[in-house]
């Protein structure tokens, strides 16, 4: 890849002249290719496209001479035009269902933990700053990533991607069912956090670069910021592209690069001590897709103002040195080394990102940098990622498409034998309203969410409401002696006002709600508003159109109806002090209904809960275990939601408002009882750990998880010989570079410390046992409190493997256990044997695992400072709980959909749209009194039904 710039010197003209000479023959080679590509789809699809414009035309003018209608050609040439492309979409296309209707994939997220280490370090050298706990943060970090991430996955509302938080450090997405190559590119665009930097490539080739690079050589694999003695970062080991950097036998193609094999995998030297800092959120105007100088796929970018000058700046003060050694420009995305082109001349304004790439990967880093970076990014690889049956459950559905097509079938039966003729006129517009708004979702790969399905059915009750307007304007219009055509013509024309004005203001409302509402939400604005433009359209023109064609072919002359309720004379505002009277006695019912029922009135998107995931031993069908569920628990007076995860009938998660996610669990396995599957572990290998073998237990890792786990997060300080070898993910303090001569060799012996970001867990517990035989002293705390590594010496070590039977290693996030239910199951049987105050470690000796993931997995081994024979007992005592544990691979406290800033945006919604109601009428009718009477009967209806 390169990064090249368009300036106004002229050299800079002269080689973009030679690139476009040179560009040529690549171009017309592309130019040949796409024309040898041309696909038999295409061909088809641009056939299709010039007949649905041009045939309805031929058609619609043949119709206006052959019925003797010429000035309505045009109008059969849209009528027809629009029909048609509807059709064919749907016809081509398809419909999608949200995961409350269909189903789909939910995906569990974990946050990097570096993330949270990279903020804690952050707070502590800001002087001043404020002072989060790793709690506080990993909190904020989530809600942060909650709302970024559903501005960058759906950020139109249409495709009914559900985003909420999930546990401590996680987050659920559910995404309704893709093809695999819809749902690669949405889990992408979730773990790519979009963090675009431009940073100067360590060389050996600059007597400036060798101090820090001598320093950063000298870190553990694991330690990736090098910092100097005062806490400024000056460089940092990153990932790369190997395409880009590497020859084909894996050498470096640029000998003069620094690498090294890192923790997680090969990496190069990058410098940030630049002093300039520029980033694609603060100093990137725009991105767009385009081709490099050799006509490839290519990101083009544009620096804003302030990007300009740090640009200019950060290449200016790197340029060619006089023997003509280069600095290379490191561009970064998501701190992976994407290319490092050679800074020839200063640039400063544009730019391109130029390489192996091709036309969807270029389409998928400009998309990502438009949407901005997340504020955090997330673990590539998911806990948890399976098929779940509908959300909302599938007798609901069952029960809401009978209600639906019951409705609908009335509705059209009454219309047909009221209204008779004009009946059949509206059924039809009916019908050509459903098939636009199906038409228009699926154009914009939109998803009927059960909400869409209520906007829907209203648009029905509106298309119908604005036919009977028509119908009795027709009506009034006959009965006064007016001739057919005449009275066609006048009810049309008076109900016309009516029509737009209600129209109007549901669409204010719908508007609101699409830009404005909560995101899980929108899918009801986008129906709302599709429905809307739809009604008009097919009331007013459509219906106008058979009407007219009807009366002039001479198929109807004359249009009769039904009447069951003559002429009235009401005097309905003789009533009103009863009527007063029995309002606000319902209003009081209401509002106190409310307060009675408090918060039991909001459902889990309001309030949040918990969500948990139960195997059972054989297959139950879901009707059973949701009647098992209701008949035997509460859990169904607290908002119930039962899904089926997979196909196998075996596997169910149940949500629920309760919080409390051990109750859940508990009232699962008392209702089920032995139809629930356990786990089953088998524990190997135990050892007694001496002197010298204490740096093989395990991988070395220094994080306070490894060495003193009361909870995988925690704040450690750990004092490290200069000629320790220690792994962790964080961060070295080094000692600073005084000058840009070689350091001196010694340089290295300055590194002391060594600072892990985690969450301090409570030292209450953390003593070893003071019964440890020989071989195993009583661990001595160092100046933190934690037991140091020889406070295991003559300890006890083991290896656990998870077996959890036959298919259920195929789900992804279900073969083996998580961190956290094995530390809590291995306290148990500590406690259980007198020795709840010995010190443990647990590891995963599976590949991925790092400190502080929330991952599960199959593999551990557990080493506790305790004789072996003592650690024999704690060891049979685990396995046997472990095996009578009912299994739920996935518990935790969810959050709710619409909180904090989503529920202020709802009531901003609220507020916005009654407020254009008003204006509107206002404007319509010349008086504000007119806007709030109907905005305050709308309020007194909503008070009553809520009540």
């Amino acid at each position: 890849m390169a990064c090249t710039a368009w300036l106004s010197s002229a050299a800079a003209l002269a080689q973009d002249a030679a690139a476009k000479t040179a560009a040529k023959p690549a171009a017309g080679a592309a130019t040949e290719a796409a024309d040898t590509g041309v696909s038999r789809d295409a061909v088809i699809n641009v056939m299709i496209v010039l007949a649905i414009f041009i045939l309805p035309m031929i058609i619609g003018s043949w119709l206006g001479k052959r019925l003797r209608m010429p000035d309505h050609g045009w109008k059969f040439a849209v009528a027809i035009g629009t029909l048609a492309a509807a059709a064919v979409v749907i016809a081509r296309g398809e419909i999608k269902l949200g995961p409350d209707l269909s189903g789909g994939i939910t995906l569990i997220y974990e946050l990097d933990p570096s993330a949270v280490e990279d903020q804690l370090a952050q707070n502590s050298s800001e002087q001043g700053g404020p002072n989060y706990t790793a709690d506080q943060i990993e909190q904020n970090l989530v809600e942060m990533l909650v709302t970024s991430l559903s501005q960058r996955v759906d950020p139109s509302g249409t495709k009914e991607v559900s985003i909420r938080s999930y546990g401590p450090g996680q987050i659920e997405i559910i995404i309704p069912r893709a093809s695999q190559e819809e749902l690669e590119s949405i889990e992408k665009s979730i773990y790519t956090a979009g963090a675009l930097e431009f940073r100067i490539v360590a060389s050996r080739n600059f007597a400036r670069h060798r101090s820090i690079i001598e320093l950063a050589e000298a870190l553990p694999k694991g330690n990736n910021i090098v910092r100097l003695d005062d806490g400024t970062e000056v460089a940092r080991w990153v990932s790369y592209r190997a395409d880009e950097f590497e020859n084909s036998d894996g050498t470096l193609n640029d000998n003069t690069l620094v690498r090294r094999e890192g923790a997680r995998g090969k990496q190069l030297l990058i410098l940030t001590n630049d002093g300039q800092n520029v980033t694609g959120d603060a100093h990137v105007k725009s991105t767009y897709a385009g081709a490099d100088q050799l006509g490839k796929p290519a990101v083009h970018f544009s620096m804003n103002a302030a990007g300009s000058i740090a640009f200019g700046e950060l290449t200016g003060n790197n340029l060619p040195t006089a023997s003509g050694q280069k600095y290379r420009l490191g561009i970064l995305l998501d701190k992976e080394l994407l290319s490092a082109p050679n800074i020839n001349s200063r640039i400063s304004s544009q730019g391109i990102i130029e390489g192996n790439m091709g036309a969807k990967e270029v389409k998928f880093i400009v998309d990502v940098i438009q949407a901005g970076s997340l504020p955090a990014a997330l673990n590539k690889d998911p806990i948890s990622k399976e098929q779940i049956s509908p959300t909302i459950g599938k007798l609901t559905i069952e029960q809401g498409k009978l209600a639906i097509g019951v409705s609908l079938i009335a509705v059209l039966i009454f219309m047909v034998l009221y209204y008779r003729f004009a009946g059949v006129v509206a059924c039809i517009a009916l019908a050509a309203n459903l098939l636009l708004i199906l038409g228009c979702m699926v154009l914009i790969k939109g998803a009927f969410t059960l909400p869409g399905l209520a906007g829907l059915v209203l648009t029905v009750g509106m298309s119908v409401d604005a036919n009977v307007l028509i119908f009795e304007r027709i009506r009034e219009e006959l009965e006064r002696g007016a001739a057919l055509r005449m009275a066609i013509r006048n009810g049309f024309a008076r109900a016309m006002s009516t029509i737009v004005d209600a129209n109007v203001t549901t669409l204010i409302t719908a508007i609101v709600i699409y830009k404005i509402a909560p995101d899980n939400v929108k899918g009801f604005g986008v129906t709302l508003i599709l429905g809307i433009l739809m009604s008009l359209y097919c009331a007013i023109f459509l219906s106008r159109l058979i009407f007219d064609v009807a009366e002039k072919t001479g198929f109807m002359k004359k249009l009769s109806m039904a009447r069951v309720i003559g002429h009235t004379h009401v005097d309905f505002l003789g009533g009103q002090k009863i009527a007063i009277a029995a309002s606000l006695l319902m209003i009081c019912i209401g509002i106190a209904g409310l307060v009675l029922r408090g918060n039991d009135i909001f459902n889990i998107d309001f309030t949040g809960g918990s969500s948990v995931t139960m195997v059972l031993n054989d297959a139950m069908p879901y009707a059973d275990v949701k009647q098992t569920i209701e008949d035997k628990t509460d859990l169904d007076e607290k908002n119930l939601t039962l899904v089926e995860v997979g196909d196998t009938g075996t596997r169910y998660t149940v949500t629920s408002v309760e919080e409390n996610v051990n109750d859940v669990e508990e009232t699962l396995g008392k209702t089920f009882g032995d139809k629930l599957k356990t786990y089953r572990v088998e524990v190997k290998d135990l050892k007694t750990v001496g002197d010298d073998e204490q740096a093989s237990v395990g991988p070395a890792r220094s994080s306070a998880a490894a060495l003193w786990p009361a909870n995988p997060l925690a704040w450690v300080t750990l004092l490290q010989a200069p000629d320790a070898e220690i792994e962790t993910d964080s961060e070295a303090i080094i000692a600073d570079a005084e000058t840009e001569s070689a350091p001196d060799e010694d340089a290295t012996e300055s590194v002391e410390e060594l600072t892990v970001e985690t969450e301090s867990p409570a030292p209450a517990d953390d003593q070893p046992a003071s019964d440890e035989a020989d071989g195993a002293p009583a661990a001595a705390e160092d100046s933190d409190g934690k037991p140091p590594e020889s406070a295991f010496v003559g300890g006890t070590t083991a290896q656990l493997t998870f077996d959890l039977g036959e298919g259920d290693e195929d789900e992804e996030g279900s073969d083996g256990v998580n961190y956290s239910t094995l530390e809590s199951m291995l306290k148990d049987s500590l406690a259980a044997h007198n020795a709840s105050g010995a010190a443990y470690r647990l590891e995963s000796t599976d590949p991925g695992y790092v400190d502080g993931s929330r991952r599960s997995f199959k593999n551990w081994e557990a080493t506790v400072a305790l004789p072996l024979e003592q650690a024999q007992g704690v060891f049979d005592s685990l396995q046997t709980k472990i095996n009578s544990q009912p299994m739920f691979p996935l518990a935790s406290k969810i959050g709710s959909k619409v909180a904090g800033r989503l529920g202020r945006d709802a009531i901003a919604a609220i507020v916005i749209s009654l407020v254009g109601i008003i204006g509107y009428v206002w404007f319509r009718f010349n008086g504000v009194i007119y806007g709030l009477a109907a905005v305050l009967a709308l309020v007194h209806d909503v008070i009553i039904t809520l009540g």
